[in-house]
């Protein structure tokens, strides 16, 4: 007499328990590193995009010898020191820090920034070129105006990039110069701050 035997189909006990610690394994040490490389391209984004406008500007400027500004723009189209709601690069024939829409043109319009991020200008509320090239701005610090972008996690200074901006109107990118992790303005003593990190 012959008797049909189904094959079983599953896991044992044990296969599953080898691969739940497996799965735990894996999970604990890839979500930190992905976690820190979601937050150095979010704050990269943002740098290399305003360093991209930084020279837009300028080379808006000396093309069609004009002033322009760039700053984030209120409801009444005026500067406002607010940069995490966005910015925009627009000719600024007048210099008044104001959108005109009659005779200026929006060149550039970022998005505002939603997350608890900081994003600070050390010169307020904008930054205008003029027709050379040069930068229209006073800077208060080493004749220099610098943007910083601090991201909202444990440990912001690994993370925290600026943007530097000559009076002579050229942006650079801040660095690590002491090779210890986080990126320094003017000396290896000097790390980017963004309020109270």
């Amino acid at each position: 007499m012959k008797t049909n035997h189904k094959p079983a189909f599953g896991f044992t006990l044990l296969e599953l328990l080898i691969t739940l610690a497996l799965a735990a394994i894996v999970l604990t040490t890839g979500i930190p590193s992905l976690l820190d490389t979601m937050t150095e391209n979010r704050v990269k984004t943002v740098m290399m995009d305003l360093n991209q406008d930084i020279i837009a500007a300028r080379s808006f400027a000396i093309s069609y010898e004009t002033n322009v500004t760039l700053c984030p723009l209120s409801d009444k189209n005026e500067c406002t020191d607010n940069w995490k709601n966005g910015y925009t690069l627009f000719t600024d024939h007048n210099q008044n820090a104001k959108f005109d829409s009659t005779d200026e043109k929006k060149l550039v319009v970022r998005n505002k920034i939603d997350n608890a991020d900081t994003f600070i200008f050390s010169d307020g509320k904008f930054i205008q070129y003029r027709f050379d090239g040069t930068t229209i701005n006073s800077f208060a610090n080493n004749d220099e105006a610098i943007f910083s972008y601090c991201p909202e996690v444990d440990e912001p200074q690994r993370y925290s990039k600026a943007l530097l901006i000559s009076i002579s109107g050229r942006p650079r990118m801040s660095q690590d110069l002491d090779n210890d992790g986080r990126d320094e303005i003017y000396s290896a003593n000097e790390h980017i701050t963004c309020g109270n990190n």
